[in-house]
């Protein structure tokens, strides 16, 4: 392979590797962001849920006597949090060039999406891009 070549290859390599990047942040905000959606539909149908349960309240308040849920019920995002609180995923992607990102799970993944709605959501940008690293990659920023 001549040196225009090997040059080229590389400069492809380089690009491949920035649009990884790009898209795998991209992604995260999206799953960050459908996140809080859950979110608040949880909120929504926990306050529906909770005024019929008070409507009903008059009655026996029980319409299928047998069902029971051996789960204790999570009021919050926060006590959901805590019960996946581990992961099996390896925190640095295998065979890859590409740098990998602080796994998000648990309580470090509500922390990360209650800071981000504390702050206005568009100008909260707590991703990477190649324009926050060096020449060899590391980062610079945080």
């Amino acid at each position: 392979m001549s040196d225009k070549q090997q040059q080229q290859h590389e400069q492809k390599a380089q690009q491949a590797r920035v649009k990884a990047q790009i898209n795998r942040d991209k992604a995260r905000q999206k799953l960050l962001q459908q996140r809080e959606k859950l979110a608040q539909r949880r909120k929504r149908n926990r306050k529906r849920s909770e005024a019929r349960r008070d409507d009903a309240g008059d009655e026996d308040g029980v319409e299928n006597p047998t069902a029971h849920s051996t789960m204790p019920p999570q009021k919050t995002n926060a006590e959901n949090a805590a019960r996946n609180s581990h992961s099996t995923v390896p925190p640095t992607p295998k065979y890859s060039d590409v740098a990998g990102r602080k796994r998000l799970y648990g309580r470090r993944l509500h922390q990360q999406t209650t800071s981000d709605t504390a702050e206005s959501s568009g100008t909260s940008d707590t991703t990477t891009t190649p324009l926050d690293r060096d020449a060899d990659g590391n980062q610079t920023d945080e």
